[in-house]
């Protein structure tokens, strides 16, 4: 019955309720009823909602909630729902990508679903929205979420660079600087340790690097059973062989682009290495803007990649190995951009606000985006949700920022 007045509520003051709408009220602080209670009658104090997943897998990842007078605290991920039955319909229960779910909330009320995780408590959102009648869910503005709204206090990283674009953008540089640098020292440990020819590891990385983040495992096993000198000995082969060998492989097929499919990426890596001169590229010693240009035009020509993937391909993969082998000591300051991903969205807009310029901090410097990678491994999933004890922040008080 409150299902159903819930949804009647909605849908009779205009725009009908979405999970998308859900999904902004329980993301956002200021539209997020703060009495909150579990099914139970258990309060529930929201600390942070969790990343918002852009992704397959739960809707948000990484959240923490304090229940009770105690303040027990539970971390982990949050599945929205409309109807407390969707999560039995989406076969949730089967899947391990919601083993760390800790919270179902829905906007319906009904039955618990029992193939929720052990520890995880089920939350009915809409019963704590729709006595309000200033509620309407047009009133949201969907194409906001999840990086155009942001908590309503800023960020103490924020508050120390705004202003200080020199500083801003050297901290990004320190921070690429220091992922490369690992990935480098991961390709010299490779190299060292390996009994396989050196040709036949750099074809694997960049086989990795073109599996993008959910089928780069795939793509590298697929590497094993197709090794370079199968390729460079039958080239016109190259493709029939990569789909024979992805018949044994586990693949990610949740992308919803058809170009980005496994089968369409490794039409595009057999191309590559059977007409391009990618291997050329393991013995490049020059990344001058210029020489970076021509490589990302020499991959990305005729479709095959797109110039922001053939820009990963060179940050990633191509300049750790002529680090790796002492062919660069010095990382310029401009590398080729690729793709902004969601955790880089995601730590500039902490980091700078939400009216920064992207094209003036990082869009177009593939160093800097990478030091938005490296301060969100380093820092942001560390210390989040409240920033406290940051040592990011912690050096940039002692620089005097701000």
């Amino acid at each position: 019955m409150a299902g159903g007045v819930a949804w009647n509520y909605c849908r009779c003051r205009g725009e009908p309720l979405t999970e998308r709408h859900v999904q902004a009220i329980w993301y956002d602080r200021t539209i997020r009823p703060r009495n909150l209670s579990a099914r139970d009658g258990t309060p529930v104090r929201v600390v942070d909602p969790g990343s918002w997943n852009l992704e397959a897998g739960p809707d948000f990842t990484d959240a923490v909630l304090e229940l009770g007078r105690d303040r027990r605290r539970l971390r982990g991920d949050v599945e929205i729902h409309l109807d407390p039955r969707d999560w039995t319909v989406h076969r949730h229960g089967a899947n391990r990508a919601y083993e760390r779910v800790v919270a179902h909330v829905t906007w319906r009320s009904g039955p618990v679903p029992d193939t929720l995780p052990p520890a995880a408590i089920s939350i009915c959102l809409g019963r704590f929205v729709t006595g309000e009648a200033s509620f309407f869910p047009e009133h949201i503005d969907l194409g906001a979420y999840p990086f155009a709204r942001l908590p309503a206090d800023e960020r103490p990283c924020c508050a120390l660079l705004t202003g200080s674009p020199d500083l801003a953008g050297e901290v990004l540089a320190q921070a690429g600087r220091c992922r490369l640098g690992l990935k480098a020292r991961r390709l010299r440990t490779l190299l060292a340790a390996a009994d396989v020819e050196r040709e036949e590891i750099f074809y694997r990385e960049v086989m990795g690097a073109l599996g993008y983040k959910k089928n780069s495992s795939g793509f590298r096993r697929v590497s094993k059973m197709v090794p370079y000198r199968t390729i460079k000995a039958e080239p016109e082969n190259a493709h029939a062989a990569m789909l024979a060998a992805a018949a044994f492989v586990e693949w990610d097929r949740t992308s919803a682009r058809p170009r980005n499919s496994p089968a369409v990426r490794l039409a595009a890596a057999a191309e590559i290495f059977a007409s391009t001169p990618i291997m050329d590229f393991a013995a490049a010693a020059d990344f001058a803007p210029q020489s970076c240009r021509e490589m990302v035009a020499a991959l990305s020509a005729g479709g095959k990649i797109g110039r922001g993937r053939a820009g990963a391909l060179i940050v990633n993969v191509v300049l750790p190995w002529a680090m790796a082998e002492g062919r660069v000591r010095e990382i310029p300051d401009w590398l080729p951009p690729e793709d902004v991903s969601a955790p880089m969205r995601l730590t500039a807009f902490r980091m700078f606000g939400r009216d920064h310029n992207p094209r003036a901090m990082y869009y177009g410097n593939g160093l800097r985006l990478q030091g938005l990678l490296q301060i969100h491994r380093d820092f942001c999933l560390q210390v989040h949700p409240d920033c406290s004890d940051c040592a990011l922040v912690a050096a940039l008080v002692r620089t005097g920022a701000g």
